[in-house]
């Protein structure tokens, strides 16, 4: 491929944060083909010097973010907001309502959710909060702002109750009724060169910014982590994706994966740790209860107590691929990525279809800065992962195995060269 389309590619990452390494350089040349008859990268770059932030570009931002969303999506982080809780903080502050913002909103779906699930816990049409969405992409913004054409996949996951409260069919599609419209603001927003909160806001009670980060590169996530917690007011939340907490390193997203909340406070050393199965019943029953012992210990910030509790543990049976598993994720949380590395080593030797614990391995590696070490794990975590293994659904309890997917693959796109 050129070297003009490779400067293409910057351009998107430098506007975008979206990083497209050589293997997408073929899908890139296709997009340009899709938004002008005729376009390439030599007459794409001619016309954006001429017009930085003119049509063209935008046309482009279009073509290669993602728009992969549905209503309700990743229901259960949702469900933990204390809207009542939130709506008595503001209050104290002398603000009447819940503000909430949704950063890369898509094609609205997320927002328009948050609408939903406030309306159901106040119990009324009108509840007291404000919703911003925005993002950057110009034509998800106009369908979103719409509020119409949602298709049967996208509002899979709404009861038929929810359906007819705040939803109107049209033919094969739907819209959002007025009262749900009424509770969402729509802008434009770049992640990447805007300032956070949007000029002309003040911060907010909640930020939602979910399943958007693992696209970025590591130096990106660091910089768009920064400006969305200046965005979320002290004692406010932080709310981001599975796939987003599965990609960090373990410094990447230390500060965010356990934003403050009302209802679940937890020590911000550690990360939401869940419980591994794959032991069998009888004589190992006992160990499987010490080992979700040592999570629950973990999952309280009690990383020296779960230590203990895995070192008693192997003592007994050093053939426990799950305690050693769970041993390095203590030693990762804790910042010891080289004696995690060695625990997960251990654990994917002793089970080496564990494609979580070479997941995690790769994790350790990056955080050893040994990135030919992480894609060899990740490309293994890849070849591995399997949604018919029941550990892995225990293990992440409401993390989708895609997600963990979706967070390999962007860790192995960050670094140049690497075939997928």
């Amino acid at each position: 491929m050129s070297e003009t389309l490779k400067a293409v590619a910057e351009l998107v990452r430098r506007q975008t944060g979206v990083v497209v390494n050589d293997t997408q350089l073929p899908a890139l040349a296709a997009a340009l083909g899709r938004i002008a008859p005729g376009m390439d990268a030599e007459r794409f770059v001619a016309e954006t010097k001429r017009a930085p932030k003119g049509p063209l570009l935008h046309a482009l931002i279009d073509e290669v973010t993602v728009q992969e969303t549905y209503f309700l999506r990743e229901l259960r982080e949702l469900e933990t907001i204390d809207w009542h809780g939130l709506l008595t903080a503001a209050g104290e502050r002398g603000f009447g309502v819940i503000r909430l913002w949704v950063a890369a909103c898509s094609t609205g779906e997320e927002a328009y959710s948050l609408a939903i699930l406030a309306s159901e816990a106040f119990g009324r049409a009108a509840p007291p909060v404000t919703i911003l969405a925005t993002d950057i992409s110009k034509a998800a913004l106009a369908r979103a702002e719409a509020g119409s054409g949602y298709s049967e996949r996208s509002v899979r996951n709404l009861s038929p109750h929810l359906r007819a409260r705040y939803l109107l069919p049209e033919g094969a599609h739907f819209r959002v009724k007025d009262q749900l419209r009424a509770l969402v603001r729509f802008r434009h927003h770049n992640l990447i060169e805007d300032s956070s909160p949007p000029p002309g806001e003040v911060t907010f009670d909640v930020v939602c910014c979910r399943n958007v980060l693992i696209y970025f590169d590591l130096p990106t996530v660091g910089e768009v982590l920064g400006s969305l917690e200046t965005a979320t007011r002290p004692g406010g939340r932080l709310i981001l994706g599975a796939a987003d907490r599965l990609s960090g390193t373990a410094g990447g997203l230390a500060r965010a994966v356990t934003s403050p909340t009302v209802e679940r406070p937890r020590d911000r050393r550690t990360r939401s740790l869940r419980r591994p199965l794959g032991l069998d019943s009888g004589p190992r029953r006992r160990s499987e209860d010490r080992i979700e012992d040592a999570l629950l210990a973990a999952n309280q910030g009690d990383l020296d107590g779960a230590a203990e509790i895995v070192a008693v543990l192997l003592a007994a049976d050093p053939t426990l691929a799950d305690a050693h598993f769970v041993g390095g994720l203590v030693e990762l949380e804790s910042g010891d990525p080289h004696s995690a590395a060695a625990s997960l080593r251990t654990a994917l030797y002793l089970d080496p279809s564990f494609g979580l614990a070479a997941f995690e391995l790769g994790r350790a590696h990056d955080a050893n800065g040994d990135s030919r070490a992480a894609r060899r794990a990740y490309g293994q975590a890849l070849r591995t992962l399997d949604a018919a293994d029941d550990r892995h659904r225990a293990i992440l309890d409401q993390i989708d195995l895609g997600d963990v997917a979706a967070a390999c693959v962007a860790r192995l796109r960050s670094n140049q060269g690497v075939t997928l």
